[in-house]
C-alpha cells in the first residue's frame, strides 16, 4: 500500500512535465509577428536604405539583435532600440560605400546591436556574405557576442535584395554555411532571414526549388512595398512557397 500511494502522485508529475516541455517547443519554433515585422523593415527603408547616382535604392544587408518583445509584440518601438541618430549613423556609412561594423574601435552605433554592409564593388563579393563571413569570425559573429541570452533576444538578418541563385545559393561563396553557423550559435532564440525585393536576374529562376534552401536553415520572410504600403509574410510552409515571395508573373 505505501508502493501504491508513492506512485499516486508521478501520473499527473508526468502531465506536467510533458505540458511544460510541449511549451518549451512552441515558444521554440514561434515565429516572429509578420505586423511588427512591417513596422521594422519599413522603418529601414525610412531611414537606413542607401541611395546611390545610379540607384534610387541600393542593395544593402544589415543585421540586428534586439529584445524579444521587439519581433513579437505589435505595440513594440523599434526606436527604442534603434534610434533615429543610429539609423543616420549606418544610412552615413552605407551611402559613403563603408561598412558598419562592431570591430572599429569606435563602434557604427552607441548601441553596438547593428551590423550592415552594402556590396563590394572591388571584390564583388556580395553584401550578405561580407556579413556571414569568415565563419567564426564573421561581423555576425561579433554581433552574436553580445547575446548573453539566447532566448531573450531576436535576430533579424535583412537584405534588400533576395539571395542571388548563382552566388549565394549555389555557388562557391553561398552563404548557407555562413547562415548556419548564425543558427547554431541561437537554436534557443528566434532569427529571422528577410528579403524585401527580387534579385533582378532571378526573375526567372526557379525559387520555388531554390527559398526552400534557406528556410531549411534560417526561416525566410519577404516584406513588400506595394502602393507604398508594406506587407510582410513567411515565405515557405511545409516546402512550399508562398506566391508573395516570387516574381510577379509577366
Amino acid at each position: 500500500m505505501v508502493w501504491n500511494d508513492m506512485r499516486a502522485p508521478m501520473v499527473p508529475l508526468r502531465g506536467l512535465i510533458f505540458l511544460c516541455l510541449l511549451h518549451l517547443c512552441v515558444q521554440g519554433i514561434q515565429g516572429v509577428n509578420t505586423a511588427v515585422l512591417v513596422k521594422m523593415i519599413q522603418y529601414f527603408h525610412d531611414n537606413v536604405q542607401p541611395k546611390t547616382q545610379s540607384q534610387t535604392d541600393a542593395q544593402y544587408a544589415l543585421a540586428i539583435r534586439v529584445p524579444l518583445d521587439q519581433c513579437t509584440k505589435e505595440e513594440s518601438d523599434i526606436q527604442t532600440v534603434f534610434s533615429r541618430y543610429d539609423a543616420q549613423k549606418v544610412k552615413d556609412k552605407l551611402d559613403k560605400g563603408e561598412k558598419c561594423l562592431l570591430n572599429e574601435g569606435e563602434e557604427c552605433t552607441p548601441s553596438k546591436n547593428v551590423i550592415a554592409t552594402r556590396p563590394d564593388l572591388k571584390t564583388k563579393e556580395h553584401a550578405e556574405h561580407i556579413l556571414l563571413y569568415p565563419l567564426c569570425k564573421s561581423p555576425m559573429d561579433e554581433l552574436l557576442k553580445k547575446d548573453k541570452i539566447v532566448k531573450d533576444n531576436c535576430v533579424v538578418f535583412f537584405s534588400y535584395y533576395s539571395p542571388c541563385v548563382k552566388t549565394c545559393i549555389q555557388g562557391q561563396n553561398n552563404i548557407s554555411k555562413g547562415l548556419s553557423n548564425w543558427i547554431n550559435k541561437r537554436k534557443e532564440g528566434m532569427n529571422a532571414f528577410v528579403f524585401q525585393e527580387i534579385w533582378q536576374k532571378d526573375k526567372k529562376k526557379d525559387l520555388q526549388e531554390e527559398f526552400p534552401k534557406i528556410n531549411a536553415v534560417v526561416p525566410l520572410y519577404r516584406c513588400k512595398r506595394t502602393s507604398n504600403v508594406m506587407a510582410c509574410r513567411k515565405c515557405v510552409e511545409n516546402n512550399i512557397v508562398d506566391g508573395f515571395c516570387l516574381p510577379e508573373k509577366q
